[in-house]
C-alpha cells in the first residue's frame, strides 16, 4: 500500500490569468544547453528527452505510469525540475509495460482519490470532479523519464516545411534580416503553467520564446519576439482587439493561437473563423506584408466539461490558408499522445493547459514548418 501527503496550493479562478510579455528571451531555460535540447525533435531521435509523466495509484495499488514509446533502455528518471535522479530498483522499476514506483520510493505521485475528489470546481463527466489547480502544483509531481526507443516510433503528425509558403519570412530567415515575431492567443499561448513562467526549474519558457530562440540559433539572425496572449480570452477579444495586440507592433510574422476557450463556450466554427479572419485582415491592413501560422489547439481534459466545438477548428482554419498563411495542427498531435499517455502526463492544470512537456511539442511542431529538412 502507498501513502502520500497530499498538498494543495490555492488555485487560480479559470480565466483570470492575464500575461502579457512582451519580452525577447528574457525567460530562458535553465540551461541553454537544455533549451537546445528540448527543441530536438521527437520524432527524429531514437531517444526521448525528458518525458513528462504524473505516477497515479489506483486504489492504493504502486503508483505507475504509461511512457508514449516502449523503451529499450531507460536511462534516467528524474523530478520535472530535472535536478534530482531516482534510482531504479530502489526508487522505481519497469515492469509489464510500465514505470512503477517501488515501496519507499522517493518519487512523489498522486493518487485517483486526489485526482478524482469529493468535491471539488469542476464535474466531471458522468458524475464525480476533476481535481484542477494552477501555477506549478502538476509541475512539482510529475517525473521526468529518458530512455532509448525503436527508431521512427513516432506514427502522428510530423511537420513539413513550409517556407515557400512563407516566402517573405523565409527571405529574412534566410538573409539574416531582422524578423518580429509575434504571437498572439489564450492563455496556453501566454505560457501559462510553463515552468519558466511559475520561475521553477529548468525554466522552460512559452513555447512561442522557444520557437524564436530556436530560429536565431538556426538561421543566426537577429529575431525580436513579443508576446501579446492574455488567459482567458477567445478569438472574439481577439478580432476586438487586434489592432492594439497585433497591428500596431508592426510584426512580420504572427502565430495566432485561440480555439481552447472558443471551444469550451461551443463557439460556432464559422464564428472561429470570421473572428481569425479579421484578426489576419486588420493585420495585413496596417502591413501588407505580415505572414501567419494558424494555430489548432491542443484538447482539454476529455474527462471535465471543457470539449466543445475545439475538434472542429483545424478544418476551419484550413480554409483560411494561403499565400503567407499556414496552419499547425496541434489538435492531431495531441490526439495522437493521449493514445498513450494519460492527460495528467501533459497537463499544466489538469483541464487545459499544457505542461514543459507539451508546450515543447507546440514549439517543435511549429518551427518545423520554418526548417529546411535535413
Amino acid at each position: 500500500m502507498f501513502l502520500h501527503f497530499f498538498s494543495c496550493i490555492n488555485s487560480i479562478r479559470f480565466g483570470l490569468l492575464c500575461l502579457l510579455i512582451p519580452f525577447t528571451f528574457t525567460l530562458q531555460a535553465q540551461h541553454k544547453d537544455w533549451e537546445k535540447k528540448a527543441m530536438m525533435p521527437f520524432w527524429k531521435s531514437k531517444t526521448m528527452l525528458n518525458e513528462s509523466v504524473l505516477m497515479v495509484s489506483e486504489n492504493e495499488e504502486a503508483p505507475e505510469a504509461t511512457l508514449l514509446f516502449k523503451p529499450k533502455k531507460i536511462l534516467s528518471v528524474t523530478n520535472a525540475g530535472l535536478d534530482t535522479t531516482y534510482q531504479e530498483g530502489i526508487d522505481w522499476e519497469y515492469k509489464n509495460g510500465k514505470l512503477k514506483l517501488l515501496p519507499g520510493s522517493k518519487c512523489v505521485f498522486m493518487t485517483d482519490k486526489q485526482l478524482y475528489p469529493d468535491s471539488a470546481r469542476f464535474p466531471k463527466i458522468n458524475g464525480g470532479y476533476v481535481f484542477h489547480t494552477e501555477g506549478t502544483f502538476f509541475h512539482r509531481h510529475q517525473l521526468a523519464v529518458t530512455y532509448k526507443h525503436r527508431k521512427n516510433a513516432w506514427k502522428g503528425v510530423i511537420p513539413q516545411y513550409r517556407g515557400t509558403d512563407l516566402p517573405k519570412t523565409t527571405d529574412k530567415l534566410k538573409n539574416r534580416k531582422k524578423l518580429h515575431l509575434l504571437l498572439f492567443g489564450d492563455s496556453i499561448a501566454s505560457g501559462a503553467n510553463a515552468s519558466g513562467v511559475g520561475n521553477v526549474a529548468p525554466y522552460l519558457p512559452s513555447f512561442g520564446a522557444l520557437i524564436a530562440s530556436h530560429l536565431q540559433d538556426h538561421y543566426q539572425t537577429g529575431i525580436r519576439f513579443t508576446n501579446t496572449a492574455v488567459g482567458g480570452q477567445n478569438s472574439k477579444w481577439g478580432a476586438e482587439t487586434a489592432r492594439e495586440r497585433v497591428a500596431d507592433h508592426h510584426p512580420d510574422l504572427v502565430i495566432i493561437a485561440f480555439g481552447m476557450n472558443d471551444g469550451t463556450g461551443k463557439m460556432d466554427p464559422l464564428k472561429f473563423r470570421e473572428n481569425t479572419a479579421s484578426i489576419i485582415r486588420q493585420t495585413r491592413d496596417v502591413n501588407p506584408d505580415a505572414e501567419f501560422i494558424l494555430v489548432a489547439t491542443m484538447l482539454p481534459n476529455p474527462e471535465s466539461r471543457f470539449l466543445g466545438t475545439q475538434p472542429q477548428f483545424k478544418q476551419v482554419l484550413d480554409e483560411l490558408t494561403g499565400p503567407g498563411i499556414i496552419v499547425t495542427d496541434m489538435t492531431a498531435v495531441h490526439r495522437e499522445l493521449l493514445k498513450y499517455k494519460s492527460y495528467q502526463d501533459m497537463t499544466g492544470n489538469n483541464i487545459n493547459h499544457p505542461n514543459d512537456f507539451l508546450i515543447r511539442w507546440y514549439a517543435q511542431q511549429i518551427a518545423g514548418t520554418l526548417l529546411p529538412v535535413k
